[in-house]
C-alpha cells in the first residue's frame, strides 16, 4: 500500500490545483521558504480531520514543528471565502487485503441480495475478473470551508472513488444532522452486473447493462424519498440523509447509520432491519466508508521526522510510554534502540552506521550495563567500615538485589572507546533517527526533513543507499514497503538515487546494493511564484538524466563558482 498521489487546491502557499505525483522515493527540492513542507502539512491535516475529527488544529498528533496553526492560517491567502481541497490517492495493488476494505480479502458482506456484483468475484475464486475483482486504487477528497454560522470551519463536500471513478460525494451545509450521500456513479465497473458468458441474460437486463438498473431502484425504493418508479434518469442526483460528525464527515468508528427503510408492508414490523436495507447499508458502508478507514488508517502509521533532531542528554533515559511526537525531535529512535531486547535493529543500525557497504562513519552503538550501588546501601556500610570474611554471605546477598541501567553510547571504533551522543559531532546524533527509522519494522509513509543536516557529503551518498533499501518490502511484510517522503538540500542524496537508476538500466548494480527504477523516484522542485506554490515533477529516464528541464539549472551555483 502506497500513497501514489495528493492533489491540494487553496491550502497555505498553493492557490490554483496542483497535483504532486509520488513514488516509493519523493524529493522535494527547492528554495528556503517556498514550500516545501506543504505536502507534509496536508497530510498531517487530513489525518487530523480524519483520525481527530478536527479540521481546525494547530499542534499535531506528530508533534514537533507542526504547528498548523487553526484554518485561518491554512487557507489560501487567509481568505475565508475560499474553500481548501485535499484529495489522496492510495495504491492497493500491492496489499495482501485490509479489513477496512473487505472487497480486497475475500470477505462475503454476509447477504446474497447483492451477490451478482461484480466485486464480490474476488481474485482466486474466478481468474477471468482478475482485471476488476480486486480494487487497485482508493481516493478520497475532502472539502473544507469556513461557516459564519458556527464560527469554525467544516467538512462540506466528502468525494470517494475507486479504480479512479468515482463512487459517491457526502454533502453537508454546516448545520448539524443535514448530511446527505449523494452522485451516485452507478456506471462504475464496480456495480456492474457480472453475467457469465455462459447464462443467459438476466430477463430486464442487456448484456454488459450496468447493475444501476438494480442497484439503482434498490437504493432509490429504500431511501427516503420512497419513490417507486424504475426510471433511472437522474437517479444519481437524488440523496439519502447520513450520519455525520463534522458536516459531511461520518463517524467512521461505527457502522454508517444511513436514512433507508423497506416500505414492503409486511417487513414494516421488523422496524426496517430487512435483508434489503442490511445488504445495502453494509455495501454502502464498505464503498464509502471503507476507503476513509483506510486513508486514516494509513496515516496513522505515518512517522516524521523533523529538521532538528534533538541529542541525547547524558544519562538518557528511554521513555517506556509510546509517544509519536518524540520521533519529530528524534528520541523516539534511542526510545527503540533501549527497547531493542534482543539487539536485531542494533546490529543493522550498526552496519550500515559503520559499514563499508553503508555510511562508513567510525561509529557504532553500543549498550553498557551498569550495578548501581546506592549511596547509604548496605553495602555502602560495609565497604565503609571495612570488609571482613564474615561479612562475604551478607555482600553476595546485597549484590544479587542491586538494580542495572542500560546506556546507549557510542563507541569510536577507532579509538576503541566509549562517548556520549553529546560528545562527538552532532551530524552522527542527527543522522541516528533517521538510520533507525528506515530500517525499523514499520511500512507506512516515513517522511523527513532535511535528513543531510550536519553530515559529511560521503555520509549523505550513503543516506541515498539507505533510502533505496528502506523501500524494498522486508520478509515478514504484507505490503509494499516504505514510501519516502524526503525535503532536502542535498545534491549528493540526488546523484547517488540518480547513479543507481543508472547502474540499475546498465546492469552494474555493485554487490549488496538495491536496484532502482525510474518509476521507482519522484523529484519534485518546489517554487513560489506570484505568491503562489507550484509543484513541478522533474522525470527521470532509464540512464539516471532528468528528461525535463531543472528550473535554473541543476544546482548551478556549483557551476558558476567553479567557472
Amino acid at each position: 500500500m502506497r500513497l501514489s498521489r495528493i492533489e491540494i487546491e487553496n491550502f497555505k502557499g498553493v492557490g490554483a490545483k496542483q497535483v504532486i505525483e509520488l513514488r516509493p522515493i519523493t524529493l522535494l527540492f527547492g528554495p528556503n521558504s517556498a514550500g516545501k513542507s506543504t505536502i507534509l502539512q496536508a497530510l498531517h491535516y487530513v489525518r487530523e480531520i480524519l483520525e481527530r475529527k478536527n479540521p481546525d488544529p494547530d499542534q499535531t498528533i506528530a508533534g514537533g514543528l507542526i504547528d498548523l496553526g487553526g484554518f485561518k492560517k491554512l487557507i489560501h491567502n487567509h481568505d475565508l471565502s475560499n474553500s481548501m481541497t485535499i484529495k489522496l490517492v492510495i495504491d492497493l495493488s500491492g496489499d495482501q487485503g485490509n479489513e477496512r476494505l473487505p472487497i480486497n480479502n475475500g470477505n462475503s458482506l454476509g447477504d446474497p441480495e447483492f451477490e451478482s456484483l461484480r466485486i464480490r468475484y474476488i481474485v482466486g475464486e474466478n481468474t477471468d475478473l482478475k482485471e476488476y475483482a480486486v480494487v487497485q486504487e482508493i481516493g478520497v477528497s475532502l472539502q473544507v470551508q469556513w461557516s459564519d454560522l458556527i464560527n469554525a470551519p467544516y467538512v462540506s463536500v466528502l468525494i470517494v472513488e475507486m479504480d479512479g471513478e468515482n463512487i459517491a460525494s457526502i454533502k453537508s451545509p454546516p448545520q448539524a444532522g443535514q448530511a446527505q450521500l449523494t452522485d451516485f456513479n452507478f456506471q462504475h465497473p464496480l456495480l456492474q452486473e457480472y453475467v457469465d458468458a455462459d447464462d443467459e441474460v438476466p430477463e430486464g437486463l442487456a448484456e454488459g447493462d450496468p447493475l444501476g438498473t438494480k442497484l439503482g431502484i434498490e437504493i432509490w425504493e429504500l431511501s427516503r424519498d420512497m419513490a417507486r418508479s424504475a426510471d433511472l434518469k437522474g437517479i444519481s442526483e437524488f440523496r439519502i440523509a447520513s450520519s455525520s460528525v463534522i458536516g459531511a464527515l461520518p463517524d467512521i468508528n461505527k457502522p454508517w447509520a444511513l436514512e433507508l427503510r423497506d416500505p414492503e408492508p409486511k417487513k414494516l414490523e421488523l422496524e426496517g432491519n430487512t435483508p434489503r436495507v442490511r445488504g445495502l447499508s453494509l455495501l454502502l458502508d464498505e464503498l464509502l466508508l471503507g476507503p476513509l478507514r483506510i486513508a486514516r488508517d494509513y496515516l496513522s502509521e505515518m512517522t516524521y521526522i523533523g529538521p532538528l533532531r534533538h541529542i541525547p542528554p547524558r544519562a538518557f533515559r528511554p521513555q517506556v510510554s509510546p509517544d509519536e511526537g518524540r520521533w519529530a525531535q528524534g528520541l523516539a529512535a534511542w526510545d527503540l534502540l533501549y527497547s531493542d531486547k534482543q539487539g536485531r535493529l542494533l546490529s543493522e543500525v550498526n552496519a550500515w552506521l559503520s559499514g563499508k557497504d553503508g555510511l562508513g562513519t567510525s561509529y557504532e552503538i553500543a549498550k553498557s550495563e551498569y550495578l548501581e550501588i546506592p549511596v547509604s546501601s548496605r553495602i555502602d556500610q560495609l565497604f565503609k567500615r571495612g570488609i571482613s570474611e564474615d561479612d562475604i554471605g551478607e555482600l553476595q546477598e546485597e549484590f544479587q538485589k542491586l538494580g542495572s541501567r542500560t546506556e546507549v553510547v557510542l563507541r569510536d571504533v577507532v579509538k576503541g572507546i566509549d562517548v556520549a551522543p553529546s560528545d562527538v559531532g552532532v551530524g552522527i546524533s542527527q543522522v541516528i533517527p533517521v538510520i533507525v527509522a528506515c530500517l525499523r519494522d514499520k511500512d507506512g509513509i516515513l517522511a523527513i526533513e532535511q535528513p543531510e543536516l550536519h553530515i559529511h557529503p560521503a555520509i549523505q551518498v550513503g543516506v541515498g543507499d539507505l533510502f533505496i533499501h528502506a523501500v524494498v518490502p522486508g520478509e515478514q511484510s504484507f505490503g509494499s514497503g516504505k514510501t519516502l517522503l524526503v525535503e532536502t538540500h542535498s545534491e549528493h542524496i540526488m546523484l547517488r538515487l540518480l547513479r543507481r537508476v543508472r547502474e540499475t538500466t546498465e546492469g552494474e548494480l555493485p554487490p549488496r546494493k538495491n536496484a532502482l527504477k525510474p518509476d521507482d523516484l519522484s523529484v519534485i522542485y518546489v517554487e513560489n511564484t506570484e505568491n503562489e506554490v507550484h509543484f513541478r515533477r522533474l522525470r527521470v529516464d532509464r540512464d539516471g538524466d532528468f528528461s525535463d528541464r531543472w528550473p535554473d539549472g541543476f544546482f548551478e551555483e556549483r557551476a558558476e563558482e567553479l567557472f
